[in-house]
């Protein structure tokens, strides 16, 4: 039974390597219901692919991350856990949303067109619900007057903030965020940021994966600071940012 206290996310002894490169190394980590999580640290840390396993964009070596109590990607079968076939997988999915770096929108259709396709093609919707939910969240991310734009005429942070408004279509139980400021122009990212405080406000559980310090002390409610694929420290920000314990938090936070 899921209850309102159980941990939305859990990761369990996570590993994972690509060839010789063992980019994780036996992570374990607990995500809240209304958490915000700044993961943080060098690149080639091991931030992205964390992120990438708890969706199982990336499939772990070992371990396991769960989500409402249930193994991603797995399921029991005879006191074992076995993969799922991928259409399971894929409906398990629909309840995280992924925003990436890249905005990745559809070219060919309109900034609403591309809110409404998942809701319209996955969870077949009727049109007018689908159009009716896409205004509101382009309403939520101020962008209502470019509904009927392409993104090609649209800035990077207002595609950005289109990607965040699709993923958000699919009400997920929880959003990740892979440095989804990275390619933006300095002068865009607080449009994005502004978008992601709100949410946070709002009491939506993400775990944000990010170079922006600001928004990790002022946002966040938990703070992992990653290195050589180990978590070195984690804890409150004013912790972790604020007084750092361990010496490579403290060399990483003098660096940025």
């Amino acid at each position: 039974m899921i209850t309102s206290t159980q941990p939305l996310l859990v990761v369990d002894g996570v590993s994972k390597s690509f060839g010789s490169n063992h980019v994780l190394k036996d992570i374990s980590l607990t995500i809240r219901r209304g958490d915000v999580t700044c993961i943080i640290g060098a690149s080639g840390s091991g931030k992205s692919t964390l992120l990438r396993c708890l969706n199982r964009l990336e499939t772990p070596d070992s371990g396991v991350v769960y989500l409402d109590g249930c193994p991603v990607g797995m399921k029991w079968e005879k006191n074992k856990l076995y993969e799922m076939h991928p259409k399971e997988l894929a409906a398990q999915r629909q309840a995280m949303g992924m925003v990436f770096q890249g905005f990745h929108l559809f070219p060919h259709l309109t900034a609403l067109e591309n809110i409404m396709q998942a809701p319209l093609t996955v969870k077949k919707e009727k049109y007018e619900d689908s159009r009716k939910a896409g205004m509101e969240l382009l309403d939520r991310v101020g962008l209502v007057e470019k509904a009927r734009f392409y993104p090609h005429q649209l800035s990077g942070g207002q595609q950005q903030r289109i990607a965040i408004a699709r993923s958000l279509a699919m009400k997920p139980k929880v959003m990740l965020f892979d440095e989804p400021t990275s390619a933006l122009d300095p002068e865009l990212v607080g449009e994005v940021l502004w978008v992601m405080k709100s949410l946070a406000q709002d009491g939506m559980t993400m775990a944000v994966v990010t170079h922006e310090m600001a928004f990790a002390r002022d946002v966040a409610n938990h703070v992992v600071f990653m290195d050589g694929g180990y978590i070195v420290e984690e804890g409150a920000p004013e912790s972790v940012i604020g007084n750092p314990q361990h010496e490579r938090t403290k060399s990483f936070l003098s660096r940025v």
